[in-house]
């Protein structure tokens, strides 16, 4: 405090020197807070300096660069590494990595100490019930209550345990051994939290490959037949999706429609999507509607998931005869857009048939209607009309939704599907979709060319 006291006493001295009283003792005060700030700094220096030439012995630092060491290791590998360079190498030190449940050796060094059989079953007796942190290994190899004479050290981390044998555990500073145990700990969360991620990335790449294969059974590019103009949307909510679509070409008049959706997600509604198709694909004829769905029927059956069916639409167009022939199997609201004097009206195209691949039926409803010029089907999976508003209200119930179908049936089938695309989310706005989305829509041409 003596310089302290100089600088109150050089307060008479700035005074004289041309300062008033006030400001002179504002200028010694700073200059005494200056010195004692500089003085703090220099005893705290000092005594970390002190504190790290002990904490820094040998001994401890050797467990020290070990525990640094271990801050970044990665898999096991890089653990066995660490043991081997900063454990046995540089310390002389043997050690034994074992999983605590299964008594699994994960690493044993080969000194002759830790290698030996009977030592091993003597460490996994008396340390089978070791608590989680730091024990030291006494030189009949039980516990021992410090590390003073101590044959070793035991660091319990989750499942794992880590003997450590060495003479040096009464020069190594306590801090270091619980530093040590620290870092373990992180580590094999580090390494259970890197397994499970690859675990997901593996899955994720298998349900890539499910993703591309239920692709690869929808058409690549949709055909363009003789005075019908297509046009489709397909956005599956995640990778996998039980939606499916499709349309065949069956000869220069005839186009077949087809849109479904199976129930539930995942891997069995892909599976199932991909033998809808495919049976509907193969079928030899491709005009008897109520066939095509007796065959998806028994396709879906054949699968042997008690919980798994179908709606779907088949749809058969025929620009020659100016009709589409259909069956509806619970297929939320397909809808015709017709063209009249009064302008375009959007009907409904009602349910023929229940649930496909669940509930036996006996006929198959076939229905028929006369096809027009410029007249557009909409084929929808629920995913479109049931999508709510922030109120709850659906889209298919909505007003807007006939409006806008009807004004935007008098751009082409491709511009008409952008639209009602652009309705669906407007209409949801922020919130997130919860299905998936399909659409194909077919717009008929010129029929009396």
């Amino acid at each position: 405090m003596g310089m302290a006291a100089f600088a109150f006493l050089a307060i008479p001295l700035v005074a004289v020197a041309g300062l008033g009283f006030i400001p002179a003792a504002a200028v010694s005060a700073a200059a005494f807070l200056a010195f004692y700030a500089l003085k703090s700094a220099a005893a705290a220096a000092l005594e970390r300096k002190a504190y790290d030439l002990s904490f820094r012995g040998r001994e401890t630092r050797l467990i020290m660069e070990f525990t640094e060491r271990v801050g970044v290791c990665f898999t096991v590998l890089d653990l066995v590494d660490a043991i081997r360079d900063k454990l046995e190498k540089a310390a002389d030190m043997g050690a034994i990595l074992v999983k605590s449940d299964s008594q699994e050796i994960i690493y044993q060094s080969p000194a002759a100490a830790s290698s030996d059989a009977r030592l091993l079953e003597t460490l996994f007796a008396r340390f089978r019930d070791s608590p989680e942190g730091v024990s030291f290994i006494a030189e009949d190899y039980s516990s021992a209550a410090t590390g003073s004479g101590a044959r070793g050290f035991v660091v319990r981390s989750g499942a794992y345990r880590l003997f450590v044998l060495t003479r040096l555990c009464s020069l190594v500073e306590p801090e270091a051994f619980r530093t040590l145990h620290g870092e373990l700990g992180i580590y094999f969360e580090r390494v259970s939290t890197i397994s499970e991620l690859f675990e997901v990335a593996s899955l994720s790449k298998e349900w890539q490959l499910i993703a591309e294969t239920q692709r690869s059974f929808l058409p690549r590019g949709l055909p363009e037949p003789k005075k019908l103009e297509l046009s489709v949307l397909y956005r599956p909510l995640v990778n996998v999706s039980g939606d499916y679509y499709d349309a065949i070409v069956v000869d220069e008049d005839r186009t077949l429609l087809v849109v479904g959706d199976v129930s539930g997600k995942g891997l069995a509604a892909a599976l199932i999507m991909g033998i809808i198709v495919n049976t509907i694909r193969v079928s030899a004829d491709k005009t008897d509607l109520a066939a095509l769905i007796r065959g998806v029927d028994a396709a879906v059956r054949d699968m042997g998931f008690d919980d798994k069916y179908t709606v779907m639409f088949l749809g058969l167009v025929d620009t020659a005869k100016r009709t589409l022939r259909y069956v509806n199997a619970a297929m939320a609201d397909p809808i015709l857009i017709t063209q009249t004097a009064t302008g375009p009206r959007v009907v409904r195209l009602e349910p023929t048939m229940g649930l496909v691949g669940l509930v036996p039926f006996d006929e198959v409803p076939v229905e028929e209607l006369p096809l027009r010029t410029d007249e557009i089907i909409l084929l929808a999976s629920d995913g479109v009309t049931e999508v709510a508003d922030s109120t709850g209200a659906r889209l298919g119930e909505a007003e807007i939704f006939d409006r806008s179908l009807a004004m935007a049936s008098k751009s082409g089938v491709s511009d008409f599907v952008s639209s009602v695309s652009a309705m669906l989310y407007s209409y949801v706005g922020d919130a997130p979709l919860k299905d998936d989305v399909t659409m194909l829509a077919a717009k008929v041409g010129r029929l009396w060319d």
